[in-house]
């Protein structure tokens, strides 16, 4: 890619949108493609999962203004059919969310009746319940809306709503012998109001929280119960919402996992927090998870979760969701099951320009001309980059006072260019991945080099100071075909690649870019060189149709993502846009033109497009233009973050990469 120019006050708007991108979409967890439960379970009321004893069992009602209780038994692996089975529950109806609780060592079900009183079945085994034996909670209350509860110590804890129209009530329940609830007396949350009932979440054996929605408001909020003093605390808001959010432990004992529709749309919001309430940023899902009702999770291990949810259309559905650590999600997702996956079978994360997220200084024969709006491609350092997922990085190297460092030039050598800069310094860059890959020691890095200046660094030095600062034992020797190199055969080490340059050793190879050729990579990519989205896509989408067929066994198909800015809009952004030194008159002219024509700098136009790759690649899977041989190795980004290695941990469990 070509140096292109912005200005500094463009920058510093750039950078707060990125680092706000980058809050919105690292998310450390990977959701599945929902699937549908079956084709005819449909309902208007959120759905319940729950895991039991290592078996998963949901429960809805049917659609309508009231309807019948649907309970079925999932198995211990939801996916195998042939373990499930319904189970009816007798004389069963509600308008409301049936929802589970686990309390005693037993399993109950829980509805409200149309009569407004409180029932609930327990179960007789560790597959099935005692459908026949409905059992009336004796309270002194009629509830409706919906309750949750919860086991708190020795009593089973419920919240609901009571008759009046903004009244939340509470109960705890001591639980008899064989299981059945003793007698109680519902008493009302004070001093909050609700047209909804709440959610429920245990924090310890005597105390819990409950969220809800403000009454005649688009705002949640959390509350604490203390069941010693039989008190409540101040009521805190914590996000926009039209419905309850829903709110589980799905990581530690500690952390809690909040989840709710929008407060003006219907898509999924989630965020996790301590105890103490403090919350991390808020994501929002894909448009695969759009609901009118709240949500349901059911943990299966310590990393992997089950989130049931209504579709718009009011088709139950399921998706898997993964916690996994960014700078060790190959580990994560490929060890050790498939940990024999070659380099070819997988999809990583990659950054352009590698190195340019900070500018150490210019060069070039009008370097007065460069800054940073110009130069930069990246806003995170190398290092902060592996630990975001990135695993692949494109390395340009030049030298700055007798020191390598990384540059971005518009020609190879930075005599010969009209400008360039110098990012990071090299030493700091292998120092870093060296501590990184001696700390996370199943994962792998892919560096290539290109647009060398021999008379300025050359490949041969370049390779000497990188292997002598890496150690030879932390590089790999490629002593196999591109399409026999496992993970395992790379986990820990350096993958080196140099465009012309192999060394006798192997500690460095060949790449090249072309249709076919002799190098241990081959990288298949199509540049656009444009800086309309709409182009570009076209572009891609070509190049994948022409490789339907598939490619050779040393091709590494990348999917370069990256707009480009025009020789003029280039110029008109970044050089000297608000200069002192240059007429007012002039000033407000560029400014104006870019206000015309609209033009944006790299990172406005990385923002822009980065946007859009999750949908278009999907796209492209689903109508059989990208397929399991020509399925991209690499997914190649400007401003490359953990929002890029969530979406290739979710590609890489997709069926395309599925061997």
């Amino acid at each position: 890619m070509k140096l292109k120019l912005y200005s500094k006050t463009t920058l510093i708007l750039i950078v707060f949108i990125a680092l706000t991108q980058v809050k919105l979409y690292a998310q450390s967890l990977s959701f599945g493609e929902p699937i549908d439960l079956t084709l005819a379970a449909a309902t208007d009321k959120a759905i319940d999962i729950t895991n039991y004893k290592g078996g998963f069992f949901t429960a809805w009602k049917e659609a309508g203004p009231t309807g019948k209780i649907n309970l079925r038994y999932l198995g211990r692996q939801y996916a195998k059919i042939a373990s499930q089975h319904d189970e009816p529950v007798k004389d069963a109806e509600t308008a409301f969310a049936p929802m589970f609780s686990k309390a005693g060592g037993r399993l109950y079900l829980t509805w409200i009746a149309p009569d407004g009183t409180f029932k609930y079945i327990i179960n007789a085994t560790d597959t099935s319940f005692a459908t026949q034996k409905v059992y009336t909670a004796d309270l002194n209350a009629k509830l409706t809306a919906g309750a949750t509860s919860v086991a708190l110590g020795k009593r089973l804890m419920i919240v609901s709503h009571g008759m009046a129209k903004h009244q939340m009530v509470y109960a705890l329940f001591n639980i008899n012998a064989d299981g059945t609830l003793g007698k109680t007396s519902v008493k009302a949350i004070p001093d909050v109001k609700s047209a909804d009932y709440p959610f429920l979440v245990s924090l310890s054996a005597s105390s819990a929280r409950i969220t809800y929605k403000g009454y005649k408001e688009n705002k949640a909020y959390y509350m604490d119960y203390q069941a010693d003093s039989d008190t409540w605390l101040p009521a805190s808001n914590f996000a926009r919402s039209n419905s309850t959010p829903a709110i589980y432990h799905v990581f530690d004992a500690d952390r809690l996992f909040y989840i709710w529709k929008g407060a003006k749309d219907n898509h999924l919001y989630y965020a996790t927090s301590k105890k103490d309430g403090s919350l991390t940023a808020t994501i929002a899902l894909s448009d695969d998870f759009t609901t009118a009702v709240s949500v349901s999770i059911a943990t299966v291990d310590d990393k992997k979760f089950i989130l049931a949810f209504v579709g718009l259309d009011k088709k139950i559905r399921l998706s898997y969701f993964t916690s996994y650590d960014p700078a060790s999600w190959i580990e994560d997702v490929f060890f050790p099951d498939k940990m024999h996956y070659t380099l070819k079978d997988i999809v990583i994360p990659g950054s352009h320009d590698a190195g340019m997220s900070v500018l150490t200084a210019t060069g070039g024969q009008q370097k007065g001309t460069i800054n940073e709006c110009n130069t930069l491609t990246q806003i995170q350092n190398i290092k902060m980059q592996l630990n975001q997922g990135i695993r692949m990085f494109d390395l340009r190297i030049g030298d700055f006072n007798k020191e390598l460092y990384t540059k971005h030039s518009s020609s190879d050598c930075m005599a010969d260019a009209v400008g360039g800069g110098y990012g990071e310094k090299f030493d700091d860059v292998l120092t870093g991945m060296k501590d990184f890959l001696q700390t996370n020691k199943k994962e792998f890095v892919l560096l290539t080099f290109s647009h060398f200046c021999e008379k300025e660094a050359s490949m041969k030095r370049v390779a000497a100071y990188m292997i002598d600062k890496l150690g030879k034992d932390q590089v790999y020797v490629i002593n196999k075909p591109l399409h026999q190199t496992a993970l395992a055969n790379v986990a820990g080490k350096v993958i080196i690649t140099f465009e012309g340059y192999t060394q006798a050793d192997k500690l460095v190879d060949n790449c090249t870019i072309d249709q076919s050729s002799n190098a241990f990579i081959n990288f298949r990519r199509a540049y656009a060189a444009t800086n309309v989205l709409n182009k570009m896509l076209q572009a891609e989408q070509n190049f994948f149709k022409g490789m339907s067929a598939g490619v050779n066994n040393n091709d590494m198909i990348r999917l370069d993502w990256q707009l480009t800015q025009a020789a003029d809009e280039a110029a008109l952004i970044c050089n000297d846009f608000q200069d002192e030194r240059v007429s007012p008159i002039i000033n407000g002219a560029i400014l104006l033109t870019n206000m015309i024509r609209k033009n944006k700098s790299i990172r406005d136009l990385a923002l822009y497009g980065n946007k859009s790759l999750p949908l278009k690649v999907k796209e492209w899977v689903a109508d059989g233009t990208i397929n399991n041989k020509n399925k991209p190795n690499i997914l190649y980004v400007d401003m490359a973050g953990a929002w890029i290695t969530d979406y290739c941990v979710e590609l890489n469990k997709s069926a395309v990469y599925s061997k």
